[in-house]
Parts: structure tokens; sequence; C-alpha cells
């Protein structure tokens, strides 16, 4: 009977870009032995990350078609001086923080 051991180490690429002003994103695609599919994830400079699942032996190609898919927003990340973008101010307001409206009763 032959004995044959598995690695428990996760099966993984990394793709980093790195920009001439220094910026960096990271494409992470890591598989455990015995699973489907690839799991991925993209890491931008604003500390921003999607994560996204593939199948199949291209995983290269699915992490570049990842950083490409997600460009628009790293440029918008350079424009804000990679801050997170703020949220919209929300014109909503909470029951009790008004004056309370008094009906106007007719006869």
């Amino acid at each position: 009977m032959v004995l044959t051991f598995r690695s428990s180490i996760p099966q993984s690429f990394t793709i980093t870009g790195r920009d001439a002003d220094g910026r960096t994103r990271t494409a992470i695609a890591t598989r455990e032995h015995g699973d489907f599919n690839w799991n991925m994830r993209l890491r931008h400079p604003s500390g921003r990350s999607w994560d996204a699942t593939y199948h199949g032996e291209a995983v290269l190609d699915a992490l570049g078609e990842l950083i490409t898919s997600k460009d628009t927003e790293y440029k918008q990340d350079k424009g804000r001086g990679d801050r997170l973008p703020q949220q919209p101010y929300d014109h909503n307001r909470q029951v009790g923080s008004v004056a309370p409206i008094i009906p106007i009763i007719r006869r």
C-alpha cells in the first residue's frame, strides 16, 4: 500500500501592478486542494476590494479581466487621492427631530 500525502497549502496566483507614482494594486487567486472554484480578490490602494470566483484553468486571464473591469474605479480613486468616496447627504430626518405638526381642525 502506497501512502500519498497532499499539501495543505492552497494553490495561489498573484498579480501586482505598480504605477510610476508608487500606487500598487494586487489581485490574488487562491484555491484549496479539492475546491471547485478559484476565489479571487482585487485590492486597491484606497482600501477598497472586490471578490470574485472563477472555475477553469486560465486563472491568470481571469485575474487580468478582474483588474481590467475595475480600472475605472482605480483611476477615480487616484483622482480622489485614494480616499474613499463620500457618502451622499441624506435629506431624510428622524421623526423625533422635528417639531410636532399640529393638525388643523375645520368645523
